[in-house]
């Protein structure tokens, strides 16, 4: 755990990076010559090793213990060029921050690789040169995917988690598949939240009809975008499933 005085000074070298950026809204390069340079390097000296040891790791499951472990030693630069960003509207090309928002989409931390996303995109960062994916479609399949291993598990996802990722990457160019299966899994969540409100018997009325029409338009949009995302079953069961719906449930749908 750093200093105050060490977590200043990473802040005050962010700034001074980004208020070397010419433009606002798109990441310029990272300085190469200055202190703000100098810690830069450090710090993916760090990374390198990181990664290194990541490699010589064969289970998955203990890679994401081991990212876990590692993403608090991130934390402060990660916080340092955030706030930078926020007192200058600038932005430098960080790949360390890219790379702390790929691992905590690695180990759930849902949220805040999302807080690390909305940077990502809005300053327009690049991943690393060993990634195929734009960023847009990096958030959105990395979000649909931990849906879906809930799923499989008969756990939950986080609502918020998949709506927000669905925002956040709208208007970005991407496969249409990936968006497609973003869909779905909002869709499959929205069914899940569907269900449990008729099980616990609150919430308000036409609460889980609702919930399905959502899932439907989902579902409906998911198979527009890929034929072959594999929702036509779903979307057979969940319209003929409203057609019953009961008369007050369509009232409270339509006011």
């Amino acid at each position: 755990m750093l200093s105050p005085a060490a977590r200043h000074r990473i802040e005050t070298l962010a700034r001074l990076a980004a208020e070397k950026s010419d433009s606002e809204g798109i990441a310029a390069p990272r300085p190469e010559t200055g202190a703000e340079a100098t810690e830069y390097e450090l710090i993916m000296q760090q990374l390198g090793n990181d990664m290194r040891q990541l490699s010589d790791i064969q289970s998955q499951e203990l890679k994401i213990e081991a990212k876990r472990a590692m993403v608090a030693s991130y934390a402060d630069h990660v916080a340092g060029a955030l706030h930078a960003a926020d007192a200058t509207g600038k932005a430098v090309q960080d790949e360390i921050l890219v790379t702390m928002m790929i691992w905590n989409f690695d180990i759930g931390a849902w949220d805040y690789a999302l807080l690390l996303a909305e940077h990502v995109l809005r300053y327009r960062l690049t991943l690393p040169d060993r990634f195929k994916r734009t960023a847009a479609t990096m958030i959105a399949e990395e979000v649909a995917e931990g849906a879906f291993a809930a799923f499989r598990i008969d756990t939950d996802f986080p609502l918020d988690v998949l709506q927000r990722a669905l925002g956040l990457t709208e208007g970005y160019d991407m496969p249409d598949q990936v968006r497609a299966k973003l869909n779905k899994a909002i869709a499959l969540q929205l069914l899940r939240v569907a269900t449990a409100a008729e099980e616990k018997g609150d919430g308000p009325a036409g609460g889980p009809t609702a919930a399905r029409r959502q899932a439907l338009a989902h579902f409906q949009r998911a198979l527009s975008l890929d034929s072959k995302v594999g929702v036509k079953k779903d979307i057979e069961k969940l319209t003929a499933l409203l057609n019953k719906a009961p008369p007050e449930d369509a009232a409270d749908h339509a006011s």
